[in-house]
Order: structure tokens, then C-alpha cells, then sequence
């Protein structure tokens, strides 16, 4: 059996100091590698942003104190504190703890109920222009709505027995030269002759 010869290789310092410098330059090639895949890969896989709707916050209704006349008469506060009963009516005050001023500013902001708007009937034996004859009762308020507006004074004749139109007439003249100068007016206003005539009631 022959016996392997043995070479001793000998790496001088500058050759040493040369390999070490290459395995760090080859380290830190790869560090730098890495990171830039790990920052591609990051980017790739972004988590997606997710938008939360804001919900507004409530509007707080401004507090309405009730008037000395609303306290009195039992109605409930509406500025009630948390855990209170709002349907619970106030507790009455005494008639001589309140001043004879508070009573009268009371009375005065109390309003009076708005009654209907209603049309008063046509007058009879007076002479008034006719503009409009409808079935509908409605159409022919809202026309006396229009007419009295503009500065007529406007009626509705209401339709006698075997009849259905309402009748809009303009005026209420005792005679028929202040009608027929009304009926004038009408044509002129509308730049023609109109289908309006003067009639007695």
C-alpha cells in the first residue's frame, strides 16, 4: 500500500487578509439581496386598508324652559332630567306665589284659536262680474284666494237646487255701471276680451 503524499499549503497574511475581505463583500451581497426581495415582497403583500365610516355624533336639541302658564296648567317639561318620567306633569304652583305681571304676560302670550278661512256668501240684489264657474268647490276657493290677493273683493255663489257649479264673482256693486267698469278693468288687465259678464245676485 502505497502511502499518500501530504502537501502543506502555506497562505501568507496579505492572501488571508484578501479571502477574508471577499467572504465579507459576498455576506454583506447577499444581506443586501435579501432585503430588497423582503421589500418587493412586503409591497406585493400589503394588507388592503379598510375605510370605517363615521357615524355623526347625535345633534343635541336645545332645552325649551315651559312658560309660567304651561307649569300652571299641568303640561309636562320637556327638559326633564335622565331618570325622570317626561308624561309626568309639572307640579302646580300655587296662585299666590305668581305676581300679577307674570299673570298678565301669561294671558298675553296665549293665542287664540285660528279659526277657518271661509268665504262669506254673495250679497243678493248687488251686481258682481263672473269670472269662473266650476263643480269643484276647492278650485273655486283657491281662485277667491287668487282674486283677493290681487285686491278684489271675491265671493262664491253657492249653485241652487238642479245645479253644480260654484260661481266666483268679483265686486258686489248696488249698481250696475261700477260692475261693468270692474268688467273693463278684467278685459284690460288680460290685453283681451275676456268670457267674464256682469251679473245681479
Amino acid at each position: 500500500m502505497k502511502n499518500k503524499d501530504f502537501r502543506e499549503i502555506q497562505v501568507s497574511s496579505t492572501l488571508l487578509v484578501v479571502i477574508f475581505l471577499g467572504v465579507l463583500a459576498l455576506g454583506v451581497f447577499i444581506f443586501l439581496l435579501g432585503v430588497s426581495v423582503g421589500k418587493k415582497q412586503s409591497a406585493v403583500s400589503a394588507p388592503t386598508q379598510v375605510v370605517t365610516q363615521q357615524i355623526p355624533e347625535p345633534v343635541k336639541e336645545p332645552t325649551v324652559k315651559p312658560t309660567a302658564a304651561e307649569t300652571r296648567s299641568g303640561i309636562a317639561t320637556p327638559d326633564a332630567g335622565a331618570g325622570s318620567n317626561p308624561l309626568r306633569p309639572a307640579p302646580d304652583i300655587p296662585a299666590s306665589k305668581t305676581s300679577a305681571k307674570e299673570t298678565a304676560v301669561d294671558k298675553a302670550s296665549v293665542k287664540k284659536p285660528v279659526e277657518p278661512k271661509t268665504t262669506a256668501p254673495a250679497a243678493r240684489g248687488l251686481y258682481y262680474v263672473q269670472v269662473l264657474a266650476v263643480a269643484d268647490r276647492a278650485q273655486a276657493q283657491a281662485a277667491v284666494d287668487k282674486y283677493r290677493k290681487q285686491g278684489y273683493t271675491a265671493v262664491i255663489a253657492e249653485p241652487p237646487a238642479g245645479e253644480k257649479n260654484y260661481k266666483v264673482r268679483l265686486g258686489g256693486y248696488a249698481t250696475k255701471d261700477r260692475a261693468t267698469e270692474l268688467l273693463k278693468k278684467l278685459n284690460d288687465a288680460a290685453g283681451k276680451r275676456t268670457d267674464y259678464w256682469v251679473v245681479q245676485y
